[in-house]
């Protein structure tokens, strides 16, 4: 049994660590993400390693996932299409039903794989664009980088902000 102490392979320790959250909101949209623009956009994106992919296609849900987050949820927001809850409810609520955890795991699935079809649809454009204007291609590194920069300020900022909310709560908890 490699589970026995000091046995167990780096790559089995890897998987353990990942929760269902992670695998869901991450890894499966990396790998739907990479599976679907090669079968549909005809690109390069699956990996013949598979630590390298694991890694790659864990990115690549990271960066949906992140496009759900700061991207997909606001706009679903200020169409009302979506709404929430304060946030002090919320940690009132969870605490009084833990299944709103799973059920909020669950709906930010949801978001992840909404943002994935988005970003093939994206993907798809940007194909089709360098392809008719070859001059793009020229760009498309740099343009890929400067978009991830300012999505991952972003995803920063919120998480940053979301931290700073817990906090804040807490202490209004903590002065009732």
């Amino acid at each position: 049994n490699s589970k026995h102490r000091g046995t167990e392979k780096p790559m089995e320790k890897l998987i353990d660590k990942l929760t269902s959250y992670n695998l869901f909101t991450n890894l499966l949209p990396g790998v739907m993400y990479c599976l679907l623009s090669d079968k549909l956009l005809n690109t390069s994106l699956i990996q013949p390693d598979i630590v390298i992919g694991v890694f790659f296609y864990y990115f690549c849900g990271m960066a949906i996932s992140r496009v759900s987050s700061v991207i997909v949820e606001p706009l679903l927001k200020a169409t009302k299409f979506v709404t929430f809850s304060k946030y002090e409810h919320y940690l009132n609520a969870i605490s009084k039903d833990p299944q709103i955890g799973t059920l909020l795991e669950t709906n930010n699935t949801y978001r992840s794989i909404v943002a994935l079809f988005a970003c093939i649809l994206l993907t798809g454009a940007w194909t089709a664009a360098v392809a008719k204007f070859p001059e793009f291609e020229a760009i498309s590194g740099y343009a890929f980088v400067a978009i991830a920069l300012l999505l991952f300020l972003l995803a920063y900022r919120k998480q940053n902000n979301y931290i700073k909310s817990r906090i804040d709560a807490q202490l209004n908890q903590a002065t009732k």
